[in-house]
């Protein structure tokens, strides 16, 4: 058994938690929208006006604050006219990014039809790849105008009277990656680029908020971003993907990564707010890190499927406990993918499953407002030999709300309990709700044979300053 310390001390309010950091991502690849999210009216499989009722139903149980769309890769030779108007007339065209045929049957109607379903803010990245700037102004006009000009008129001639108020506009996705349809050749052709998309965007509806390309290990890209683009975008967009195919990466080098990951992301932030100082660029930038996950080698093009375990579901926590400390600097985060491509929610024909991943995100959304609390942890470590980084066994993160302390916490440790003394400043809980995923080893994972061999598992007890938590385990403790 290790035994480990954590003090939550709720007298230092760290920020208020933005709910978005929970956010989804969902890309025209794969099946992620045609039998994922899409099967159409006529499908024997259950449906709301053509939209999968048991994905929409998982989808809504994790209660995506937000949701990106339609990519990726593929938004960069997405034309948005393509898929308006009667289905039956829409084109199918041959997709650039991906190789596959785009039959257009689910196009902004019908994302925003299901964005309501779910609950979630609208996210629209527009093609910036082989794209115009004109194109992403029409189609902000087409989601947003109430005037009496043709793209508005469209979209109220095809049954949608009321606008349908898309705050939220990515300009663009990875432009400065060769596999991109459209890619820059550097930092400053996409960030003049993305002032000309912005410029016609805002002219249509000044209140949007916009999204630019930025690099996760490149700070050279993201100065110049700033420096030319900088009052013109609200956030910048960060990708990291951990791939798991690198020699000699261990379970000990998987959930250690998301140390990595915040270090990077409050050092990306730094060089926005460096260069935003040192060129006087007065907008205020944050970061929107829309498309983060784990990559095992099965998933290959162009389906990009696989299913994930217990340890990724430990590597989803850690995250998610990051972007919890995180998200006054990165308000914004989008898991990739919800359904089938890298995925949390798997379908085969009539049938969904749910990822030791997808329970993470059913456990953590169960608090999506309140104040993010300093905490301190006193843990035995370990050391990454591919980070080369001491890592602590136990992470915890905490939200205060409503007289009720959520206490994060995540046992790193592959085969041993973890034996926690809690103390809580200002605060003398009574009862503890245990909710935890842990399953009986770091490599069980739910599949159609047997869908809930993973779960989350809970339990009630009266507080005492020790606490347990199982190997291998992400626990929220509702303390109250």
């Amino acid at each position: 058994m290790i035994r480990s310390v954590i003090y939550v001390d709720l007298d230092t309010t760290l920020h208020s938690l933005d709910k978005r950091v929970y956010g989804q991502f969902v890309e025209h690849l794969g099946r992620c929208i045609y039998g994922g999210i899409w099967v159409g009216e006529n499908s024997t499989i259950p449906n709301v006006n053509g939209h999968r009722l048991d994905v929409l139903e998982a989808i809504k149980a994790i209660k995506p604050p937000v949701v990106r769309w339609p990519g990726g890769n593929f938004v960069s030779q997405y034309h948005w006219m393509d898929g308006i108007g009667p289905r039956d007339k829409r084109p199918k065209r041959f997709d650039l990014a991906w190789g596959q045929v785009e039959p257009n049957e689910f196009g902004t109607d019908e994302y925003i039809e299901w964005v309501r379903l779910i609950g979630a803010e609208p996210f629209i990245v527009v093609n910036a790849g082989n794209g115009t700037p004109e194109e992403a102004a029409a189609w902000v006009e087409y989601c947003n105008s109430t005037r009496d000009t043709h793209y508005a008129n469209l979209r109220k001639r095809y049954g949608h009277p009321e606008p349908y108020n898309v705050k939220l506009w990515g300009i663009g996705n990875e432009l400065w990656g060769r596999w991109q349809v459209g890619f820059c050749r550097d930092a400053e052709e996409c960030a003049w680029r993305t002032v000309q998309f912005a410029d016609h965007m805002k002219r249509v509806d000044s209140s949007i908020k916009l999204v630019a390309v930025g690099v996760d290990y490149d700070p050279e890209w993201n100065i110049d971003m700033i420096r030319i683009a900088g009052e013109y975008i609200d956030y910048l967009s960060i990708h990291t993907y951990i791939f798991t195919d690198r020699q000699g990466k261990t379970y000990e080098d998987l959930v250690a990564w998301p140390i990595a990951i915040e270090e990077n992301l409050k050092h990306i932030y730094i060089t926005i707010e460096q260069t935003r100082h040192r060129y006087r660029v007065k907008k205020e930038i944050k970061i929107a890190f829309d498309e983060w996950n784990v990559w095992y080698p099965e998933a290959q093009p162009p389906y990009l499927e696989q299913i994930t375990s217990v340890k990724d579901a430990i590597f989803t926590a850690l995250v998610l406990n990051a972007l919890q400390r995180l998200s006054n600097i990165v308000p914004i985060a989008t898991f990739a993918q919800t359904v089938n491509v890298l995925p949390l929610i798997l379908t085969k024909e009539n049938k969904i499953l749910l990822t030791p991943q997808y329970l993470v995100f059913k456990l953590y959304t169960e608090i999506t407002e309140g104040n993010v609390v300093a905490v301190d942890t006193i843990s035995p470590h370990y050391i990454s030999k591919e980070l080369g980084l001491a890592v602590p066994y136990i992470d915890a993160s905490a939200i205060h709300h409503q007289n009720k302390v959520y206490l994060f916490a995540v046992n790193r440790h592959p085969d041993e309990e973890a034996e926690i003394a809690i103390h809580i400043k200002s605060f003398t809980p009574i009862a503890v709700h245990h909710k935890y995923i842990a399953g009986t080893s770091i490599n069980d994972k739910n599949t159609f044979e047997e869908p809930n061999k993973v779960k989350i598992e809970e339990k009630n007890y009266k507080f005492s300053e020790t606490i347990k938590l199982p190997p291998h385990s992400v626990n929220m403790l509702i303390l109250s």
